[in-house]
């Protein structure tokens, strides 16, 4: 009955009349909520292939939400806690789990410093999940500090953040599905979207950066698709083109839209028509054919 809960419980967080209702009316506004536990079981599928079982280990999930990562991962024998900021997701992470898992859900801001005495009882963890949370974190320093902490020896962390600067994230945004915002600071956009929106997307090498000074060793995992260089090339030159066409007035609400967006756009452009020629294969791969850095940490 715990996702029943749930459905009732969310359908009443948004004024929805019944779970009902939700399901037939509102199931693809709110599809990403709906069907967070089968995404869930997909993504534990995936962390189970690069940290091994997870049976006994004690994890925190950062960001838990609604719960259903937590759930999946108790479920597979795990010691989770979930830590959120949210009251309201937090209400809902206990419905989700109600009558099927117990686990303890923290209102926590996993990047303050009053983060590691709230969950140091709780540790030291083998495993911490920052799955599309690094993104929405202000204090990225802050929150690996913490982490490296909460670690026990040779701890692990599996993280996956979104790449504002790949093709497709640029022709639509991943969160708004706006074009090009991507490329600009939060503070603009609300010329484009309704707050709120704690999105900051940032450069890989700025999460390398902060990976080696906090003493994590990284392994990215996203395999190259494509047969060749040349057929990266060809993909990435066939999106700059697509990103280049919706450069025009006509395809924005306002001139403030348009100003904002069009010097961003047209420094990528130009960027990534020199990295086509300059990159190396795999360089030019992650940098605009992945749509998400996913990898492990692990702690010296």
């Amino acid at each position: 009955m715990a996702y029943e809960d749930f459905v009732a419980e969310f359908a009443a967080a948004q004024g929805i009349e019944s779970s009902g209702v939700l399901l037939r009316d509102y199931a693809e506004k709110y599809s990403f909520q709906i069907q967070s536990r089968e995404r869930a079981k997909s993504m534990l599928a995936t962390v189970l292939e690069h940290v091994g079982d997870v049976k006994g280990r004690r994890l925190l999930d950062v960001g838990c939400a609604y719960g259903a990562f937590a759930i999946e991962f108790a479920k597979a024998g795990a010691q989770v806690v979930g830590v959120d900021i949210n009251d309201k997701w937090l209400r809902l992470a206990e419905a989700n789990a109600r009558n099927e898992v117990e686990l303890p859900f923290l209102k926590c801001d996993a990047a303050s410093h009053l983060a590691v005495a709230t969950l140091r009882p709780h540790g030291p963890f083998d495993l911490v999940i920052l799955n599309d949370v690094l993104e929405h974190i202000y204090d990225t320093a802050g929150l690996l500090a913490n982490v490296r902490a909460l670690l026990g020896h040779k701890g692990r962390v599996y993280f996956k953040v979104p790449n504002g600067l790949s093709t497709r994230h640029v022709l639509s945004e991943g969160h708004k599905k706006v074009y090009g915002i991507s490329l600009i600071p939060p503070d603009y956009w609300q010329l484009f979207v309704k707050a709120p929106f704690q999105i900051y997307y940032r450069r890989r090498a700025y999460f390398d950066a902060l990976f080696a000074h906090f003493g994590f060793s990284c392994e990215y995992r996203n395999p190259i698709n494509d047969p060749n260089r040349d057929q990266t090339v060809r993909h990435v030159l066939a999106d700059l083109r697509k990103i280049e066409a919706g450069m025009k007035p006509e395809n924005f609400e306002s001139s403030q839209q348009f100003r904002a967006i069009k010097e961003p756009v047209q420094a990528y452009l130009a960027e990534a028509s020199d990295d086509c020629a300059t990159l190396s294969w795999p360089e030019l791969h992650a940098k605009y054919r992945v749509t998400f850095w996913e990898g492990v940490l692990t702690s010296s």
